[in-house]
């Protein structure tokens, strides 16, 4: 019976150190910084999600943001948003890059030359929601 106490008591404290390492990692549900096009030269690559990247899908890549997240992208400098799904995972050190977006993405917001923008992200659906 003490085994079975032991058992049950060790579960349990795992469970509980697994909540709040998850909650101390989990992504903002609000965010402003630079957004950027994925490159072309990714065009047919595997995300980190297993799909291939598709530049005409309305797909993002971020730091924290969990796989099949939705999210909402505005581009802060002419308010135009459009609603992408995170299907990718991006280096939390890159360049001071908030979000890679695919080419449709980026077009819809309507980025400039450099491929580059001001962003808010709204997280709209969690990755559990998702599926």
């Amino acid at each position: 019976m003490d085994r079975k106490l032991a058992i049950v008591t060790a579960i349990a404290v795992f469970a509980v150190s697994a909540a709040v390492c998850s909650l101390s990692s989990a992504a903002p549900t609000t965010e402003v910084g630079e957004g950027a096009c994925y490159s072309r030269r990714l065009i047919g690559h595997r995300t980190t999600s297993g799909q291939r990247y598709d530049p005409k899908a309305l797909t993002a890549a971020h730091a924290t943001i969990p796989n099949g997240t939705r999210v909402k992208v505005t581009n802060v400098e002419n308010q135009r948003s459009v609603i992408v799904r995170v299907n990718d995972r991006m280096s939390a050190h890159a360049g001071g890059i908030i979000m890679d977006l695919s080419q449709r993405a980026c077009q819809e917001l309507k980025f400039g030359r450099g491929g580059k923008g001001k962003i808010k992200l709204e997280v709209l659906t969690s990755s559990a929601d998702a599926k």
